[in-house]
């Protein structure tokens, strides 16, 4: 078997964009704008515009938990405090929340240690092989309910391009930084960025997955008058180079 990948988009897409008059992108995860220009294929004589937030800051509570480390050598650990921590905000927040992870199997152990303790909540789960009826379930409960806390997967079909204004979903908790798995196309990618920029990680890892994290938390806030709150645990959320990355029109405050 033969595999193609490509690792740059950037050149091919450039191509194409020399034949039209002009192009216009637009998106609310384009951070940060080297990285995003560079991928679309746009030259340094390009025009960027960072438009302000529509939105007030006071409408969003975004809670940041660096207590918890949730790299996968320290996960098994943690899983006690962790679940700890979902289950007391599930119980403060009223509303519908869905609550993301990086991975199935980290969501089945901190699932497991939650096993009965939210007889109130409806308790709904992404699956790794979820076909077009159980996600449209899924969509359907939370518009349809106002006790429904979704376990999902960051950066999967429900943590971008969903629709859930007011009471459909009132909170979101993110647990971790979104980072890609490893596996050996990932790791492509990052030696090409490297000899390509010397910002093989940057590149590969860690800007898709903070733009995972921005789309995530944009889950919440979809019309001018929601408001909602937001749970981010990992302590690599206390690092510049993560913190930076974050959304700037909200404010962040330590968790309790």
């Amino acid at each position: 078997m033969l595999r193609l990948n490509c690792l740059g988009p950037g050149r091919l897409l450039q191509e194409r964009q020399q034949q039209a008059h002009s192009v216009t992108a637009f998106s609310a995860t384009v951070s940060p704008p080297h990285w995003v220009m560079g991928e679309l294929g746009f030259g340094d004589g390009a025009v960027f515009r960072n438009l302000p937030s529509p939105f007030d800051p006071a409408q969003y509570r975004v809670s940041v938990n660096t207590r918890m480390d949730t790299r996968f050598r320290a996960r098994s650990r943690g899983l006690q405090a962790l679940a700890d921590a979902i289950e007391d905000w599930l119980r403060r927040t009223p509303g519908n929340c869905i609550v993301y992870f990086p991975a199935y199997q980290y969501m089945a152990d901190v699932l497991g240690l939650l096993q009965g303790k939210l007889p109130e909540r409806q308790i709904l789960v992404q699956r790794r092989q979820q076909g077009e009826a159980d996600r449209n379930a899924l969509l359907d409960a939370l518009q349809e309910r106002t006790d429904v806390v979704a376990f999902c997967i960051l950066g999967g079909v429900f943590g971008e391009g969903i629709d859930l204004p007011g009471d459909a979903l009132r909170s979101v908790i993110i647990v971790g930084v979104g980072l890609p798995q490893f596996d050996r196309q990932r790791q492509v990618l990052r030696d090409y960025y490297d000899a390509k920029s010397g910002q093989g990680f940057e590149f590969a890892y860690l800007y898709p997955g903070m733009q995972r994290v921005g789309q995530a938390l944009g889950r919440v806030i979809r019309r001018e008058s929601d408001t909602g709150s937001a749970l981010l645990i990992d302590s690599r959320y206390a690092e510049p180079a993560y913190r930076g990355l974050l959304p700037p029109w909200w404010e962040y405050v330590d968790a309790e």
